[in-house]
C-alpha cells in the first residue's frame, strides 16, 4: 500500500450537493424546493430583488468547480471560482 502523503480527507471537505435554484436578476442560488417559482427574497441596499428563481435541479444545470473540487473552499477561505456554492452553473443564459 502506497502512501500519497496528502491527510485523509475530513467531512467537511466533502463535495457540497449541487443549488435547487437560481435568481434570473441577482444570481443567488437557493437549496430549498419551496423557493423555486417564487420572488427572490434577497435585498441590496434596502431594496427586495425583482427576480424569480428558476428551477435548477438537474445534474446537467451544474458543473463542479474544478478549483475547489465541489467544497466551496479553497484553504480557509471561500472559493473565489464558485463564490463558495462548490458548483457554477454550466449553462447561465438557459435558465
Amino acid at each position: 500500500m502506497s502512501d500519497t502523503g496528502s491527510p485523509a480527507p475530513r467531512m467537511s471537505d466533502a463535495a457540497k450537493p449541487h443549488p435547487l435554484g437560481v435568481c434570473k436578476a441577482c444570481g443567488a442560488i437557493t437549496y430549498r424546493r419551496e423557493s423555486v417559482n417564487q420572488r427572490c427574497i434577497r435585498s441590496r441596499r434596502g431594496a427586495r430583488c425583482s427576480g424569480i428563481v428558476a428551477v435548477a435541479t438537474r445534474d446537467a444545470c451544474w458543473k463542479q468547480c474544478a478549483s475547489c473540487s465541489g467544497t466551496g473552499k479553497r484553504g480557509d477561505m471561500a472559493c473565489t471560482y464558485c463564490r463558495g456554492i462548490g458548483w457554477n452553473l454550466a449553462k447561465p443564459w438557459s435558465l
